[in-house]
């Protein structure tokens, strides 16, 4: 099928209607990019995001901004006046040299029903009407629809740095920004911080050492898609929480490992608040680090989960012709893992659905995509002891062969870690 094919099938069967979408502007003949951005009760930031939009790039002709201002039905009297004097601000902010389309999903007739509302419904929303935009233009292999959130401002080029790699013959389905947590002044949110993220780097080293399918981070304001890859993704789950996660997961199911490209150049600023909108992600972590503490983050699963997994994908290949060899070559806790999960009888139909032993290590693959992997290392972490996540970061290093990216560098005491050495660790994984 091909591209346009794709799409189109995407828009007849599974795009939404957006209704306000004959009464927007036409789109410029040169669009080749959709930033969209999903805001609830978000008037003090939105305007510190879109001003950021703005530095540093020459291509702001070539972009516009899609917000959805969104709540539920259901949603408090706080947060709909929010909302309602955010679309009333954005009307009236000046858009001549990077256009802003308003989407309502706030006000009375226009909320989001309760089953359905959340930050994955509000950005297949703004998704959706991208798409049908770009379509118009006609310019569909030189486009992207970027993520963005309405807390998370962006580093200067952004704009330039997503169009040069989209523009590119070679361009990506589907590409990943490079992130940056803002470290605060205050020094209880700055190490929760701190330790979140580098408890996030650590297990995206854990899934590259595990050969998982879908070894990469999973930051929502970090997406970019082509449109044929939000196609073939069949769009943005409604999902209130970790629409990102499983929207990459799928791409990666479907168009391959290869199909997510890291772009170091583009950088975003993902909020350090602390929040309780979702159950998981940055806002739940600070939430967590400060009521549990830091040590959540700090103390993290074994390496040896991650290795069990790499060694579980190795078998897999040797076992289509003896499948009873899987359950005995692999870490007896893993086996058990597998067996909760009703997993040997879901392998062992993949195993017989698959014409040879590339397809069924594939398949075995697909089936323990990382948030398996991650609970998995999760149980690990329960059932033994947690380690000390700056000698795990060694180790991983070490297997991968990067060992140098923290040459010089000392492992904070755990007694009494010194933060600036955290800070100094952070930044190292920041560049890999």
């Amino acid at each position: 099928m091909s591209t346009s094919d794709n799409i189109e099938r995407y828009l007849h069967k599974h795009a939404e209607d957006i209704e306000e979408e004959r009464k927007f502007p036409q789109p410029r003949k040169n669009l080749r990019l959709c930033i969209v951005i999903p805001a609830l009760a978000e008037r003090e930031n939105i305007g510190l995001v879109l001003d950021s939009l703005k530095h540093g790039s020459k291509r702001l002709d070539c972009a516009e901004v899609i917000v959805v201002v969104n709540n539920s039905t259901d949603a408090f009297d706080q947060i709909v006046q929010n909302n309602l004097k955010t679309i009333e601000e954005l009307g009236n902010r000046d858009g001549d040299r990077l256009p802003i389309l308003v989407l309502d999903r706030a006000s009375a007739a226009k909320a989001l029903g309760i089953s359905t509302a959340g930050v994955g419904a509000a950005r297949r929303a703004g998704m959706d009407l991208a798409l049908r935009r770009l379509v118009k233009v006609g310019q569909l292999n030189r486009s992207a629809i970027a993520c963005l959130d309405a807390d998370s401002p962006v580093a200067s080029g952004y704009i330039d740095a997503l169009l040069s790699v989209f523009d590119a013959p070679d361009r990506p389905i589907v590409a990943l920004c490079s992130y940056r947590h803002p470290i605060p002044e205050d020094q209880a949110q700055a190490r929760a911080i701190v330790a979140y993220e580098l408890w996030l780097r650590y297990i995206e080293l854990g899934l590259l050492l595990s050969r998982s399918l879908c070894a990469f981070q999973t930051v929502g304001s970090c997406i970019v898609t082509s449109p044929e890859g939000y196609a073939l993704a069949d769009g943005m789950p409604r999902a209130k929480a970790g629409e990102d996660f499983y929207f990459l997961q799928k791409v990666a199911k479907v168009g391959g490992p290869e199909s997510v490209f890291e772009m170091r150049d583009a950088i975003v600023h993902p909020s350090a608040r602390v929040s309780d909108r979702v159950p998981f992600g940055t806002g739940r972590a600070m939430l967590r680090c400060r009521d549990e503490g830091v040590g959540i983050y700090l103390y993290a699963e074994p390496l040896q989960a991650f290795r069990d997994m790499r060694k579980f994908f190795q078998v897999t290949s040797e076992s289509f012709e003896n499948f009873d060899r899987l359950s005995k070559d692999i870490e007896p806790r893993l086996a058990r893992f597998i067996e909760r999960k009703n997993g040997w009888s879901v392998l062992d139909g993949l195993r017989k659905n698959s014409c040879d032993a590339e397809h069924f290590t594939r398949a075995a693959n697909e089936w323990f995509d990382s948030l398996q992997v991650v609970r998995y290392a999760r149980q690990s972490k329960e059932e033994q002891e947690a380690v000390w996540i700056f000698e795990s970061i060694t180790q991983a290093l070490t297997d991968l062969g990067r060992e140098e990216l923290i040459s010089g560098l000392n492992v904070p005491d755990q007694a009494n870690p010194e933060f600036s050495l955290q800070v100094e660790w952070l930044e190292r994984l920041r560049s890999r």
